[in-house]
């Protein structure tokens, strides 16, 4: 009974319930939804990449957390950017890669404007800021859930008709203060605004002064081919589709002056199409200043 206990090792202890009974060992919490983290193992190469927890903001910066999209954590996390990665190929296991041999082709098309700056004096530096409306930092991603009028209808699934589904419509906001108060003098405002988002989930994007309610900025992708007055008829190409930016200037260049950014609360609106589920959309305003 007192005997000194002189050997030791290594060793596993199995607990186990009597035959026929069940018990309950150790009980311990879940994580709360959004801390799930961990390691996504790619089975074929056993790449591993980390999945962090806390990726989605609390409101008002956001609505995923409460909302609880599957971006938000690991235990639920379906699809995205955290398992897009050279090489990885995202099919089931009976299903054939149909490029193996031939490799994907797209075509990206630029249009750059240009004017020759021969005093530079007359000309002032913008300064760019990004912030995806699903969280801080590099993770901007989120699900886009597909309507429930469609849930279960395998018309609506990949390789389905389409026949009798419904349009439905996902709405996430942000809302925060980018910018410190301007001290006295000049302060920061805002002379563009671009929002990226994924064709073709992406219906439209609002920029609002959360201060006064001003709708400062919508902006709707335009599709080539349908005779849209932005794009007029050199422009109007099938195939193609055009993001308009929202723009602030001068007056004598058609422009309405540039709102003051400094101390400005900014909501942002991003509506997406959800008659499909989607992975890996973004709702990313990008934003340019200038200070006056």
């Amino acid at each position: 009974m007192f005997a000194y206990h002189n050997a030791s090792s290594a060793a596993t202890l199995n607990l186990w319930p009597a035959a026929g009974a069940s018990a309950c060992v150790c009980v311990q919490e879940a994580l709360p939804f959004g801390q799930g983290s961990g390691l996504i193992h790619y089975k074929e190469t056993g790449e591993k990449v980390g999945f962090k927890p806390n990726r989605c903001s609390p409101q008002p910066r956001g609505d995923l957390l409460v909302q609880k999209n599957p971006t938000c954590d690991l235990r639920t996390y379906e699809g995205g950017l955290s398992t897009c990665h050279h090489h990885w190929k995202l099919l089931d296991a009976d299903q054939e890669i149909p490029w193996s041999d031939k490799p994907l082709v797209y075509f990206k098309k630029f249009r750059v404007y240009f004017q020759e700056a021969p005093d530079i004096s007359k000309y002032t530096e913008i300064h760019r800021s990004d912030w995806g409306i699903a969280a801080d930092g590099d993770h901007a991603e989120y699900d886009v859930p597909q309507t429930a009028a469609n849930a279960g209808n395998p018309q609506c699934t990949a390789g389905g008709s389409g026949a009798g589904c419904k349009l439905g419509t996902h709405t996430i906001t942000g809302t925060w203060t980018p910018l410190p108060a301007a001290p006295k003098g000049k302060g920061m405002h805002i002379v563009a605004a671009h929002f990226h988002c994924h064709a073709p989930t992406c219906l439209r994007v609002e920029l609002w002064n959360n201060n006064t309610g001003e709708l400062l900025c919508r902006q709707e992708p335009i599709y080539g081919g349908t005779g849209s007055k932005f794009t007029g008829s050199r422009y109007d190409e099938s195939g193609y589709i055009a993001t308009p930016p929202c723009l602030w200037g001068k007056p004598e260049h058609g422009l309405e002056a540039p709102p003051l950014a400094s101390g400005m609360r900014i909501r942002v609106v991003a509506v997406t199409n959800s008659t499909y589920g989607h992975h890996g959309e973004m709702a990313l305003p990008e934003m340019s200043y200038a200070p006056m």
